[in-house]
């Protein structure tokens, strides 16, 4: 038997569903590639995930020749050369150029804490990773200084700003889907539970006052099935932890440090 690319993935992962998004959109990829499920216990514990990734995160990918990959873009990248057919990506050079400034604004700006060490956290943490240990949230990930945390959600509305005034079309860069599209989608979601359930900011996403061609965006994909699904999958558990207070530490965060800002729309 043939054997198969490995894509080590987590349900609710931002950075795994881009790679799950863009091969539910690819599509026709079975006989290629196998994707293993974990939980975040697996992530904890470690195990198969550690010898491809030593960082003990997803996602994680083995090709079929063995070697072990890691980080999103580089395994988007990857699965692109490989197996893509071009769908993704724009003709025109300034095009392309701007769906990679978007794609290094997530990966540099939101999605990662650029660091290894404890106590290093990327800045979409600062929506949920609590300020002390929890069962969800392990001692090397906890975000103990209010104002680190009010950085950082400063941080993300300014980007989203930025995103706000540089988006093109109902797309993120002209009419069709690209990689910009594929890397934002998943985080947004988070974003779009989190920041009115959290820190009480109007309805992300689903108002046009503020961020209007986001919403046109966010409704856009949301319309494809893939985009949905993925919408589904994430949202299902964030809504599922929310429910069980995962949250509720961080919102206090919130209420007792009046003195930093939290609401921005």
């Amino acid at each position: 038997m043939k054997k198969k690319c490995i894509f080590y993935d987590v349900k609710h992962s931002n950075n795994s569903a881009r790679v799950r998004l863009w091969l539910m959109l690819q599509g026709g990829l079975d006989d290629h590639i196998q994707i293993l499920t974990l939980t975040h216990a697996d992530l904890d514990g470690g195990g198969k995930l550690v010898e491809v990734n030593p960082l003990k995160k997803v996602p994680a990918f083995v090709t079929d020749n063995g070697l072990n990959l890691f980080e999103s873009f580089v395994i988007l990248s990857y699965l692109e050369d490989r197996f893509g057919d071009g769908r993704f990506l724009l003709t025109n050079v300034e095009d392309r150029a701007l769906v990679q400034l978007f794609v290094r604004i997530h990966d540099i700006y939101i999605s990662s804490p650029n660091c290894t060490q404890p106590n290093f956290s990327h800045t979409q943490g600062c929506m949920y990773l609590d300020p002390y240990p929890t069962p969800y949230t392990p001692e090397r990930r906890t975000m103990p200084d209010p104002a680190v945390r009010a950085s950082k959600l400063k941080e993300i509305y300014e980007r989203l700003c930025w995103m706000e005034e540089n988006i093109r079309s109902e797309y993120m860069v002209g009419d069709r889907i690209t990689h910009a599209d594929i890397t934002w989608y998943p985080t947004c979601i988070f974003m779009e539970i989190l920041l009115p359930y959290v820190f009480d900011w109007a309805t992300i996403f689903h108002e046009k006052e503020h961020f209007p061609r986001l919403t046109r965006w966010f409704e856009t994909c949301t319309n494809n099935e893939h985009f949905a699904s993925i919408r589904d999958d994430i949202s299902g558990v964030l809504k599922k932890q929310q429910r069980d207070g995962r949250f509720d530490n961080v919102r206090k965060v919130a209420r007792d440090n009046p003195d930093l800002k939290w609401k921005y729309m």
